[in-house]
């Protein structure tokens, strides 16, 4: 049995509507062209159908109203079923979990660069106190050196100092770069992926130009410019020597680059 639907129960009553306009139609034409068969009983029972007929459209339209409702108050409650299925998959919880965890590397960080420059300069003063290490401008080993800057011609020694291990400059470590750069990681992480994705889906690109190079030359000749010659490229063909062949399909303008 077909389910009963807004549209047919309209369509129902119209073609009820329609038939009784029908039949009233048709006896009151009968009567303008004298036929005396037809009585006035027979009028007023086809005027009282239509009547009746457009009683119940509007008893339809009431119907069909409130199915359309019921229709629409069933697919929100399937709506918002999956929409809360959706969100109970990642709940407020994992966030709020995964935030702590952020904020706890985060405090780890700073932690362990404190640690790693309060260790550095320990170091250098570990350094400092041994009077047989040698200062120098590329000292090897572990040494220290003061930095000096020029101010209106004149060396003057900062209080910082220079570690230097294995012949590098060990400097210390800026404490809101690195977690600037932490907070950024993310984003960084985005912007690589959609770069690899590009790339390779620009290499696909050419592997599909430089089959049609072989397959298609015709075809190929429509491509741009700019493709072919990376097509081109791509299988170790000259482009200008390509240009210039003879034998090249010509599409369009025989001038055409």
């Amino acid at each position: 049995m077909t389910a009963e639907t807004p549209e047919t129960i309209l369509a129902a009553a119209d073609a009820e509507i329609e038939q009784a306009d029908a039949q009233l139609a048709e006896l009151e034409s009968k009567v303008i062209d004298g036929d005396t068969a037809v009585t006035p009983d027979q009028i007023e029972d086809a005027r009282k159908s239509r009547w009746w007929a457009g009683l119940q459209r509007k008893q339809a339209e009431k119907r069909a109203a409130a199915l359309r409702e019921a229709e629409a108050q069933q697919a929100r409650t399937v709506a918002q079923l999956e929409a809360r299925r959706i969100l109970d998959s990642v709940p407020q919880t994992d966030v709020d979990q995964a935030e702590q965890a952020a904020a706890d590397a985060m405090q780890k960080l700073r932690d362990v660069v404190r640690a790693r420059n309060d260790a550095r300069a320990r170091a250098i003063r570990v350094l400092q106190q041994c009077p047989v290490i040698e200062q120098g401008q590329r000292p090897q080993g572990l040494a220290y050196t003061p930095i000096t800057a020029a101010y209106d011609g004149l060396d003057e020694v900062d209080r910082s100092r220079r570690l230097w291990v294995d012949g590098r400059v060990l400097p210390a470590l800026d404490e809101a770069v690195l977690m600037d750069r932490v907070r950024k990681a993310p984003a960084d992480a985005d912007t690589a992926a959609r770069q690899a994705a590009n790339k390779q889906a620009a290499a696909r690109l050419v592997e599909q130009d430089a089959a049609l190079y072989r397959s298609d030359p015709r075809a190929f000749e429509e491509l741009p410019a700019r493709r072919r010659k990376q097509a081109l490229d791509s299988l170790g063909v000259d482009y200008d020597s390509y240009l210039r062949d003879p034998a090249r399909p010509r599409v369009g303008s025989a001038n055409r680059l």
